[in-house]
């Protein structure tokens, strides 16, 4: 069994590859206490939920009910070594079998269908999964990783991370200055510095330079991640580095203030507040965009939204983050059935939706009920 981590999954667009396995599909949410050295509950509680999802399939496929046993067993979904967080989503197929350890507590439930039940893990892509936060400081810039819990120092291997010590080891290339030939006494160096321009601008030049500098390690650092990065610092470097950065997923939300001066987990809870502020501005744009282009690219039907997410054609899709409608997509006649006879292919719709969003390199949102376009269930802006 293969094991995930949702610190592994930094976009739903990740979920991909067990996604795209054939039904039965099981999943199987359980949620944990604060510290799993006790595993007697946790045992007890499963085999519980393994009871309950036999006598629900009783008489039922008899793939289901092999795939139902073949996780029934506590030790081998808890590796003490391995676990972590206040939850476990055990996903599990014909030719799947993973766990993602959750950092929050998420409802217990059971699911069979043709599609991993994946919608209790879609909003915390926007709040549970890592982030960084980078302090930028003249006298100490830091590169923190980051959960919703905790952080830890990131090490930027050797590069200078103050001003001071940057500007003795390094020169901006075009730094205005005139140079005299090298005397006698001047060694290995290529001249003599006796600029005329202020020193204030030079020291700006360095500062650029600096900044530069640092993001170039942070983008190799990040080189192989898609997480959010927050900057946190005053008002002018903030505006200065962001205009520089190269990093594709530098937050516009930032942290404001002078890093050092900030109290113990003061800087992390302002970012977990930044990363809110980030997702509710993304939340706002689909809606601004969506009444746009509503009766066009913008649409909420259930079979309507449905139907264009297996066609490939949903760019973003908004999902409430608590209304279900049952129903299947019926492949041979492209036609969405809405909850008519509780058959066991019937699923979420909006699970599906989600599912087929990702298969296709869509985006997925979730949002409160009050927020979503004529209380729909979902909503979607549509690529044509």
């Amino acid at each position: 069994m293969d094991t995930l981590e949702l610190a592994g999954l930094q976009e739903a667009d990740e979920l991909k590859r067990i996604l795209n396995t054939k039904g039965p599909c099981l999943s199987i949410y359980c949620s944990m206490a604060e510290s799993l050295s006790n595993r007697g509950p946790y045992a007890v509680r499963w085999k519980e939920t393994i009871r309950g999802l036999e006598r629900a399939q009783s008489g039922g496929s008899p793939d289901v009910l092999a795939l139902i046993r073949s996780v029934a067993n506590w030790d081998d979904i808890y590796q003490p070594r391995e676990a972590r967080g206040r939850s476990v989503a055990v996903f599990r197929s014909p030719d799947v079998f993973e766990r993602i350890w959750l950092e929050e507590r998420v409802e217990a439930r059971a699911r069979v269908g043709p599609h991993f039940f994946i919608r209790p893990l879609l909003p915390l892509f926007a709040k549970g999964r890592p982030f960084y936060i980078l302090a930028l400081s003249q006298k100490d810039i830091r590169l923190l990783r980051c959960t919703e819990t905790d952080s830890a120092l990131v090490d930027l291997g050797g590069v200078p991370t103050s001003l001071d010590v940057y500007m003795n080891t390094a020169r901006p290339d075009h730094v205005r200055d005139n140079r005299s030939p090298a005397g006698p006494s001047a060694g290995h160096s290529k001249g003599v510095i006796f600029g005329s321009a202020p020193e204030t601008e030079d020291k700006q030049e360095y500062l650029a330079h600096f900044y530069k500098e640092i993001d170039r390690v942070v983008g190799n650092v990040l080189k192989d991640s898609k997480a959010p990065l927050v900057l946190a610092g005053v008002e002018y470097e903030l505006s200065l580095y962001r205009g520089l950065s190269s990093y594709p997923y530098l937050l516009q939300q930032s942290v404001q203030g002078a890093p050092n001066g900030f109290k113990g987990g003061e800087m992390h809870a302002r970012a977990l507040e930044a990363l809110r502020r980030e997702y509710e501005s993304r939340v706002e744009a689909f809606l601004e965009e969506y009444n746009h282009k509503s009766g066009g690219l913008g649409i909420h039907g259930v079979k309507d939204v449905v139907l264009a997410a297996h066609d490939g054609r949903v760019n973003i899709l908004l999902l409430s983050d608590s209304l279900e409608l049952t129903g299947r997509f019926e492949e041979d006649v492209h036609q969405v059935k809405v909850r008519e006879d509780g058959a066991p292919d019937e699923e979420d719709l909006l699970n599906d939706a989600a599912v087929q969003t990702i298969l296709h390199g869509g985006q997925i949102l979730v949002a409160p009920n009050r927020q979503m376009p004529s209380g729909a269930a979902m909503a979607a802006l549509l690529r044509f």
